[in-house]
């Protein structure tokens, strides 16, 4: 029980490396391992501009001519979500890389190994879709050897796996039941209903479904990280809170405050 509790992060990357070669093939399992070598033999140097020079340097690659043609080679395959999973896993993979380096370069014994990079990259929930959890946080709660979990914890996670499994079923319901831009794009049917009609329809659209169209991106985001948030959990880790809704004013008091002029 020790042995696998010690070696449970070396289990997580043999996973995510299987799951990520048999979703994507080798050829994308060697190009993100290329990235990972590349910031990693960076990192050695332990200069942070540098780190930050050639993090971002490498997803410019991406919106480079022939450099995003030559890597989307690496992928086979035309199922629906190859483009998602090809930019999602290789960009996470170099800010995850990004933040190996600047941890490796605050090291001040020696270097981490460039399988501890490995394990945090290849952690799969956070593969293709984020979010990011710093190298120093995973680092030390994948390789923490005492799981205690707190009382009435596994009942917080189970509340949280209904309640985003509701909001996917009710955001389906909407996106299959309500169409905001149906009756604007047919103008014939516009003409033909009466005023009342349309004025109780123009009222719904702004309390109501424009609302909901407004705040989608947001539903989305919370619900994807809040599901990979509670799988992480079961892991015993500690994710990243998930992105707060738009419309919360507080928040841009929140980012002003932490602003330092």
């Amino acid at each position: 029980m020790v042995i696998s509790k010690i070696y449970r992060s070396l289990v997580f990357m043999v996973y995510g490396m299987l799951a990520v070669f048999t979703s994507m093939g080798w050829a994308y399992v060697m190009l993100i391992l290329s990235h990972c070598v590349l910031l990693y033999s960076i990192s050695l140097v332990k200069l942070r501009w540098l780190c930050f020079i050639a993090g971002l340097t490498t997803l410019a690659t991406f919106k480079m001519e022939p450099f995003i043609s030559w890597q989307a080679g690496f992928v086979t395959g035309n199922f629906e979500l190859r483009p998602l999973l090809f930019y999602g896993g290789c960009g996470f993979t170099i800010m995850r890389s990004m933040s190996f380096a600047l941890e490796n370069c605050e090291k001040k014994d020696g270097n981490y190994s460039i399988l501890e990079l490995l394990k945090y990259n290849f952690y799969l929930p956070f593969f293709y879709f984020g979010p990011i959890m710093t190298f120093d946080k995973f680092y030390i709660q994948a390789n923490n050897p005492n799981l205690t979990r707190k009382d009435g914890e596994m009942w917080n996670i189970s509340l949280q796996g209904l309640l985003h499994l509701g909001v996917i079923m009710i955001v389906a319901a909407l996106l299959h039941f309500m169409y905001i831009l149906t009756i604007p794009s047919d103008m014939k049917l516009l003409k033909n209903i009466s005023d009342w009609a349309l004025g109780m329809y123009a009222f719904t659209c702004i309390l109501g479904l424009a609302y909901l169209n407004l705040v989608y991106d947001w539903v989305k985001a919370a619900v994807m990280f809040g599901v990979i948030n509670t799988i992480s959990r079961l892991d015993h880790l500690d994710p990243p809170k998930p992105p707060k809704c738009i419309t919360m004013l507080y928040v841009f008091s929140e980012t002003i405050s932490s602003l330092h002029f």
